[in-house]
């Protein structure tokens, strides 16, 4: 049995440590959340109260944010409703709710504001991006960076961003998709020779190609931010007048469409978005049938009297590489114009010998690889052809072919994977 002076001595050393562990609890929090350093263009931004974590996002005092954003703030005590206005934007949150209203749309919030002695904090994220930044956090020197300005590598060098885009436009069915499936929009998109895909910037006027701008539409839909062909680099000045910055940037590849897919993603402040797209196109593709042979098999793009050959460095020739398939102009010369496609040319296709033929055109399928067939059929030297003598002719589907399909590919690369699977 413990006598009562031990049990009297033990009680009182627990009343003693008790509080101390808790006070030294939340004073690590304490710490953890003061730790925290915000900057804005390099520069530290004075807050009244330091900042807060809650659910793995920063909380700041929306007076301190705002005004250092250089908006204006106010505070709605009867509905505790916070409002910051910088130029046309408007953001609204209210205490304790986890919706936000920039400019009217709705936002889903993870991490609702709070009152905290007397001083009302908000998600530095959602209204330093909603004033037009863009915000990173560097958990090694546990800093907020707030910037205006954005640098980042497209496939032609260097570009900087003067704000963060909020009206973009693009000139390729490409990326359109991928600023969709990072959860952007587009004000203007390319002209569509068939279904807009996705269907959800099929309401956005078009404005162009890759070949060529409809600027009187591309000044209707006031643009800052256009997404451009290497191409077009002799219309910047033009475009720069109606107010658009112009990044130029293209992919052919599959490793060039993720790099577009990353570089998006940095713009549009979705980086982790842009990670698991590009880590699911490379689940698709590694989970494709391994072939016990590389088929040999010519790319045939254009319509009969206009053929061009596709390379490997092109994207269907790229897409036949993944697929398992071995290009049979691999030793093709490219054309000037356009690199990344050969000339037809009746003795090196003899000379390459395919085993496989795939047509890439616009139209129905079965038209085109009659018209096709027809051509190559009547030609004595293209009949000795192993893939003519066999009857391997197949045209690629226009959906997934016609175009780049950018974040699509793996469907495309599925879609040759199968073909090539009758002829392994």
């Amino acid at each position: 049995m413990f006598s009562k002076g031990f049990i009297r001595t033990l009680l009182a050393t627990a009343l003693v440590l008790t509080p101390v562990a808790s006070t030294g609890a939340l004073q690590t929090a304490e710490a953890a959340s003061a730790a925290v350093k915000v900057t804005l263009d390099g520069k530290s931004v004075a807050l009244d109260s330091a900042p807060k974590i809650t659910n793995g996002r920063t909380l700041v005092p929306y007076s301190s944010l705002v005004t250092a954003l250089g908006g204006k703030a106010s505070w709605d005590a009867k509905n505790k409703v916070v409002s910051a206005v910088q130029g046309s934007t408007t953001v609204k949150l209210t205490v304790g709710s986890t919706s936000a209203y920039i400019n009217g749309a709705y936002q889903s919030l993870e991490a609702a504001p709070h009152i905290i002695n007397g001083k009302t904090f908000v998600p530095l994220r959602l209204i330093s991006e909603a004033f037009g930044k863009w915000v990173t956090y560097s958990k090694a020197a546990s800093t907020v960076s707030i910037n205006s300005t954005l640098t980042v590598t497209t496939s032609t060098g260097p570009f900087t961003l003067k704000k963060k885009p909020s009206r973009i436009v693009t000139l390729t069915s490409s990326d359109t998709e991928i600023i969709y499936a990072l959860g952007g929009t587009v004000v203007g998109r390319p002209t569509a020779l068939g279904p807009v895909i996705p269907s959800a910037a099929a309401s956005a006027p078009e404005v162009g190609s890759a070949h060529g701008i409809e600027f009187e539409q591309l000044a209707a839909v006031k643009s800052d931010l256009m997404i451009a062909s290497p191409a077009l680099k002799s219309q910047q000045a033009t475009i720069e007048k109606l107010g658009a910055q112009v990044m130029f940037n293209s992919h052919n590849t599959v490793p060039e469409i993720q790099a577009s897919i990353k570089l998006y993603g940095r713009i549009l402040g979705q980086e982790a978005k842009a990670e698991s797209i590009v880590n699911g196109m490379n689940a698709q593709i590694s989970q494709l049938p391994k072939l016990a042979s590389k088929p040999k098999t010519l790319i045939v793009y254009g319509a009969p009297g206009s053929f061009v050959i596709a390379l490997p460095t092109s994207y269907p020739g790229n897409f036949l590489t993944l697929a398992g398939g071995q290009n049979a102009a691999d030793k093709f010369p490219g054309m000037s114009t356009m690199p990344q496609y050969a000339e037809i040319s009746l003795e090196r296709i003899v000379a390459a010998n395919p085993e496989l033929i795939l047509f890439i055109a616009h139209g129905d399928a079965d038209e085109v690889k009659a018209s096709f067939k027809k051509e190559f059929e009547t030609n004595p030297a293209w009949k000795s052809l192993p893939a003519v003598k066999n009857d391997k002719f197949e045209v690629l589907p226009s959906d997934l072919f016609a175009a780049n399909p950018g974040i699509r590919a793996p469907q495309a690369i599925a879609a040759m994977n199968k073909l090539l699977q009758q002829v392994d």
